[in-house]
């Protein structure tokens, strides 16, 4: 009975305050709908960010070797693991590249076999792998006066025999051009043959990048050199983002609030267009506690529709994104660079449940506290202003 009656007070078309309740509804929908919105595409963007860095950076994890190891044993060891992608051997080195045209280039040189080389992401968009060149990034080329084909000077940072460092001058030719789509990798990584590197710096140690489970790494490379996995190789990058993701929650809580500010005046403002139908149910002998249940069950039903409703777009929203940005970019003609944005944006149920729950217990909490207060009103004063 209380839940028919409750029913009735929320949406019923006898209901004289029908329009207060569905207007109630549409604001907790939008505002559920955008919170969940706003939550996952920020989240989607760092996790790109940190997609990108994994995956032409830091891959999952690089193994400094010991002197003493075998690096043959190792790769066959990681790349005939279930659980590894891909491992391969690489060296770098630090270096300043300078052209005639007094362009400087100040980063590192990796070097990578061909083979290996040819299964890595990175896109060779002009020349190709030559040995007694070098490769520089895309983005390099737009910023700097290097160019496909110049001549450079390359200045090798090698680690000496019994020095930390020894310069070593070079005059190379810049053979290719790669892409990738993480900027700043581009504009300090210059590529190079892993063998051509390794005679110029012999003393400097390789490295081995690997692709996989990083608690699999770590159990089979632990006795060959340390292992890095892209979380340690970015500590403070990692450490800066999860400060970012906790400074977006605050901001998208502070958001919540002022939700939760409106709802609280609504579902008062909605309890108090009701007092008459309280006084008269009390009048008809419904108690107290039942008036309370019925009408926080009523305040409930209003907001819980608007939550759930709310969610279920914001989940058919993120889901569908890609075939939602798609029409909508040919209908404006790829006018709004918002949604030309690349990212992959996936419904959380957590997150979802982290925005519905503080506005489900404000709802109830201040139904409550308006419905205690017209109890304390006499009933028939009420009713003779009715």
């Amino acid at each position: 009975m209380i839940y028919k009656i409750a029913r009735r007070y929320a949406f019923s078309s006898k209901n004289r305050h029908k329009l207060t309740s569905i207007r109630i509804t549409i604001g907790l929908l939008f505002a559920t709908l955008a919170l969940n919105v706003i939550l996952a595409f920020m989240v989607g963007l760092q996790d790109k960010k940190f997609s990108l860095i994994r995956e032409y950076d830091s891959y999952d994890a690089i193994i400094d070797l010991n002197e003493t190891t075998d690096v043959s044993q190792l790769l066959n060891k990681l790349n005939t693991n279930n659980n590894i992608d891909f491992a391969f051997e690489f060296i770098e080195v630090p270096t300043i590249i300078r052209d005639y045209n007094n362009g400087e280039f100040f980063g590192k040189i990796r070097g990578f076999k061909q083979s290996d080389f040819n299964k890595l992401s990175y896109s060779l968009i002009k020349g190709d792998y030559d040995k007694n060149g070098i490769m520089i990034g895309y983005s390099k080329t737009l910023t700097s006066s290097f160019s496909y084909m110049d001549n450079v000077k390359v200045t090798i940072l090698k680690k000496g025999k019994t020095v930390t460092v020894v310069p070593l001058e070079l005059e190379k030719i810049i053979s290719g051009v790669y892409y990738t789509p993480v900027g700043d990798f581009n504009n300090y990584y210059a590529f190079m043959d892993y063998d051509s590197l390794k005679q110029y710096a012999p003393y400097t140690l390789s490295k081995v990048g690997v692709y996989g489970d990083i608690e699999t790494i770590r159990e089979v490379a632990s006795d060959y050199g340390v292992v890095n996995s892209w979380i340690d190789q970015n500590e403070s990058l990692y450490a800066a983002m999860k400060l970012e993701q906790y400074l977006m929650y605050l901001t998208l809580s502070l958001l919540s609030f002022i939700v939760l500010f409106q709802l609280h005046n609504s579902t008062i403002n909605l309890i108090k267009t009701k007092e008459g139908e309280i006084a008269m149910l009390r009048a008809l002998g419904i108690t107290k506690n039942q008036t309370k249940r019925i009408f926080a069950l009523s305040s409930l039903i209003v907001s819980g529709l608007g939550i759930i409703i709310g969610s279920s777009l914001s989940f058919l929203i993120l889901t569908n994104y890609t075939q939602i940005t798609s029409i909508l970019n040919r209908i404006t003609n790829y006018s709004i660079p918002l949604l030309s944005i690349n990212v992959e944006l996936d419904f959380s149920l957590s997150n979802c449940i982290m925005i519905a729950l503080p506005l489900i217990i404000i709802t109830y909490i201040m139904s409550q506290i308006a419905i205690k207060k017209l109890l304390n009103k006499n009933n028939l004063e009420i009713l003779l202003n009715e």
